[in-house]
């Protein structure tokens, strides 16, 4: 059992350090774009593609190559992934023309796609089903200790260096890492190891040909209701990041440094969401948990709205709890939910569920830049707040919705099993 902690904490400790990589290459992009417009004089909307560029792939990428590993198995996968990306990058700053930074873009973006869902392989394979939930939510965070990480890197190398070095040292530890995960990265069976209250994988491969086409997979029971309710998770979540600093400076008259503190309050409070929802789903039915935070969520924007002009302290407190609400989600509707709901009945397409869902979710991103800003010059914030509250509110129902058919597929197995023990006595 001592041998099994220390494994499973080695691990954690690998899938954190590798799935938080991902924003070395990922996240530097918004600390560069002053740079890239100042020497090469390229302009906003031109700017506004490169995320696009690396969001749409990575968006699809997710949904249609989650599956990977579930085939390839989570090793292959991130190791393959991650040298990509960092290949793709490692030569960005040498280059001076658009297209060139677009399909670079593009390919890191595409790269990164199946990493997460592999991640939740991984972990899905170590732990056992009572700690999934916490160990999930505990995962979670390396996206924003990893966001953190780059973004300061990026920073420090930018004033120092210039825009055209950040991305090259970045990629090389990249590649590193990318080759201390095939040396790292396994499997409980490669290392001759049970996990107590798991069924062996070896007993699922033959079954994973059963659910093999990205239709069959949104015909699973769940995914459909998750994949939309985490679309809406992260319009709101994104809105937050990219337009809510907006709203704060020109509607609030916030300052840029005060600005910046409430938005990365918002980060620390989805730091705080996940590990406190991850440990209490553990103990109560997940998806009500999911519900209740979404609801809370929902309620504190459209009071937020009507209570903005109390000041610094009260939006710090708000925000911090926005962030529990909207960002904690994320363990549980892309993580340990979508991986059972994939490994459930030996099913074996855990990742590629989570990549499902997380892929679809992400597409929010990809479309809350025009869409937000459309309805800002259009009809005004009040609008802005109006959709963030409608999607909160649509995703509760969505979840409401799985709760449902969750607690219905319980009766029937229930009812199955009597009728089964009835028929052998």
């Amino acid at each position: 059992m001592a041998r099994l902690k220390v494994l499973q904490a080695f691990i954690f400790i690998c899938v954190w350090v590798l799935y938080g990589a991902t924003y070395l290459v990922r996240k530097p992009l918004g600390a560069i774009k002053v740079g890239m417009k100042e020497e090469l004089g390229f302009s906003q909307v031109q700017l506004g593609f490169l995320d696009t560029a690396m969001l749409l792939p990575y968006s699809l990428a997710q949904m249609v190559l989650g599956s990977v590993a579930d085939h390839m198995g989570p090793r292959h996968t991130v190791t393959i992934c991650l040298g990509i990306a960092g290949i793709s990058m490692f030569s960005f700053g040498s280059w001076d023309n658009f297209g060139i930074f677009l399909v670079l873009i593009f390919i890191n973006g595409a790269a990164q796609g199946p990493v997460w869902p592999a991640c939740c392989k991984c972990v899905s394979a170590w732990f056992s089903d009572y700690q999934l939930n916490s160990v999930f939510g505990l995962i979670n965070t390396s996206a924003f200790g990893g966001s953190i990480i780059a973004s300061g890197l990026a920073a420090y190398l930018y004033s120092e260096y210039g825009w055209r070095f950040v991305y090259l040292p970045l990629s090389v530890v990249v590649m590193i890492l990318a080759a201390l995960a095939w040396l790292m990265l396994k499997m409980p069976r490669e290392y001759k190891t049970i996990i107590p209250g798991k069924e062996p994988v070896e007993e699922k491969i033959a079954s994973s040909n059963k659910i093999n086409s990205f239709i069959a997979l949104w015909r699973l029971p769940m995914v459909l209701e998750l994949a939309v309710a985490m679309f809406c998770n992260k319009v709101v979540r994104y809105f937050i990041y990219l337009w809510f600093p907006v709203y704060l400076m020109k509607e609030l008259n916030y300052s840029a440094a005060n600005t910046g503190l409430l938005v990365s309050l918002f980060d620390v409070g989805g730091i705080l969401g996940s590990v406190f929802l991850g440990m209490a789903a553990d103990r109560y039915n997940s998806l009500v948990l999911t519900l209740l935070a979404t609801v809370a969520g929902t309620i504190g924007f459209l009071i937020f709205k009507f209570t903005a002009s109390w000041g610094m302290t009260y939006n710090s407190i708000m925000l911090s709890v926005g962030g529990a609400c909207v960002c904690g989600l994320d363990a549980l509707l892309g993580g340990s939910v979508a991986v059972k709901i994939g490994e459930k009945g030996g099913g074996n397409v855990g990742a590629a569920v989570a990549g499902l869902v997380n892929g679809f979710g992400s597409m929010g991103a990809v479309i809350q830049g025009p869409l937000i800003g459309f309805m800002s010059d259009t009809y005004g914030w009040n609008s802005v707040f109006l959709l963030v509250v409608g999607l909160l509110s649509l995703s509760s129902f969505l979840i409401l919705k799985a709760i449902y058919i969750e607690r219905r597929q319980a009766i029937i197995n229930n009812m199955t099993q009597i009728e089964n023990g009835i028929t052998i006595h």
